[in-house]
């Protein structure tokens, strides 16, 4: 599956949604600095279970010499969200840093995120549409058009192969925007929808969005290869609930309320650079109902109340 074997990979942001999976699927053929704050020592071990080196770092330090100093790949999927005194440092100066320190090595695979285009309407989004910053998270998205900049110019100025992979609506087990809504549904809490609007979403299973991300060094080029990473299913949030609610036996409740008005990818070039995903959007909500399902049951237990 990880199309890299016998690298030296540093995967930041090891402890997140995205990139602890990759850096558990890259350990098993190449050998993994997996880097983070670790504040939780469950995640920690996690990574070390599988075969990675963790390394404790904050990236809001400036100072990288306590990273390696050298390999073969970067994927930087650090981030920290808004209002955070280091959300800038991390989101947009770490991107460089991390490029200036290892401006030598084969790829740099950047996490950045489909929040930051201008609104189209209701359409999906191209990679060439022109930036812009999305409604409710605007200095989130400020931050990772800034790093998309700097990279850029780092990539030609460094001669560094870059690939900028954009996400679009990443869920799994562990977590992400559709497992938070399956989640308020097995609940029984009103999902927050945009109103007047259709609310479609490209989701990426957890599967899918660890191939993709790793097989995003293979097209990493000077001057940055920018990709959509998302779901090739378009699919509205009242749609996958509704899946949810089917095999939760409840019926989804809808409140139109959210800020955040509705994005979606065109997903043309993932495609054909990267491949179709293999995780189709039902089998994805199948799985994330069942991991709710036994978050729930777990927590019951622990209070001491009967399962459902």
């Amino acid at each position: 599956m990880s199309g890299l074997k016998g690298k030296r990979v540093l995967v930041t942001g090891a402890s997140g949604l995205v990139a602890l999976p990759v850096a558990r699927e890259l350990a098993k053929d190449n050998e993994v600095f997996a880097v983070a704050r670790w504040s939780d020592p469950a995640q920690k071990r996690l990574v070390e279970l599988a075969g990675a080196q963790a390394v404790t770092f904050d990236l809001a330090n400036e100072d990288l010499s306590a990273l390696p100093k050298s390999v073969d790949v970067v994927i930087n999927y650090a981030v920290l969200p808004f209002p955070n005194k280091d959300a800038y440092s991390v989101n947009t100066g770490a991107a460089g840093r991390l490029a200036r320190r290892y401006r030598d090595c084969e790829a740099f695979v950047h996490g950045t995120t489909g929040s930051l285009y201008e609104y189209q309407g209701e359409r999906a989004l191209r990679e060439d549409d022109p930036y812009g910053l999305h409604s409710s998270i605007e200095q989130y998205a400020a931050s990772k058009i800034g790093a998309e900049f700097l990279l850029k110019h780092l990539s030609v100025d460094y001669n560094l192969p870059v690939t900028m992979v954009r996400i679009f609506s990443f869920y799994g087990p562990r977590g992400g925007g559709v497992t938070q809504r399956v989640d308020q549904v097995a609940r029984g809490l009103p999902v927050s929808i945009y109103p007047g609007v259709k609310n479609i979403h490209t989701p990426l299973y957890e599967d899918d969005y660890v191939e993709k991300t790793i097989a995003a060094a293979g097209i990493a080029k000077v001057g940055t290869e920018i990709v959509n990473l998302g779901g090739t299913e378009a699919v509205t949030t009242q749609e996958y609930c509704l899946m949810a609610g089917e095999l939760l036996g409840r019926e989804p409740i809808f409140a139109e309320n959210s800020r955040a008005w509705p994005i979606w990818a065109d997903t043309t070039k993932m495609v054909k650079l990267l491949g179709p995903n293999k995780v189709s959007v039902r089998e994805g909500i199948r799985r994330s109902v069942e991991a709710t399902q036994e978050r729930l049951s777990s927590a019951h237990h622990v209070v001491g109340e009967p399962a459902d």
